[in-house]
């Protein structure tokens, strides 16, 4: 993740920092090294969000295109469910970035639950991918 939250604000992550899931609220932990772009992430291996995935530079940069304060919203339904939009508008659109593959199944469940979802796929992802 981009952002945790620190004193009511979303903060990038940086060397020494604390913060809390946006969507869950637990600890989160500021990954600030020299290989990877710096990030957050939940103590060990859990993940609140069951969707979450690994994110691509193609993704991370599709996300800096819209303003941050609609990038990675927590949203929750009624029965519990909880999710983090990769882009939320201020109108209710979700818009969701794929690189890899998803099934059926999971992809209507993404549907069901944000009602007003855009998907953006990565249609050059593999080699044998047809460039134009």
């Amino acid at each position: 993740m981009r952002f945790a939250i620190s004193n009511n604000t979303r903060l990038d992550a940086n060397p020494g920092a604390s913060g809390k899931c946006p969507a869950c609220g637990a600890e989160m932990v500021a990954r600030c090294g020299s290989r990877r772009v710096w990030h957050w992430s939940h103590r060990g291996t859990n993940h609140c969000d069951h969707w979450w995935e690994q994110e691509t530079e193609w993704h991370r940069n599709w996300k800096g295109r819209f303003p941050k304060s609609w990038t990675e919203v927590a949203q929750h339904a009624p029965s519990g469910e909880r999710h983090i939009a990769d882009v939320k508008t201020t109108s209710g659109h979700v818009v969701e970035f794929q690189r890899s593959h998803i099934d059926d199944a999971e992809r209507s469940a993404r549907e069901r639950f944000y009602e007003q979802l855009i998907s953006v796929v990565d249609g050059l992802r593999l080699k044998r991918d047809r460039k134009f």
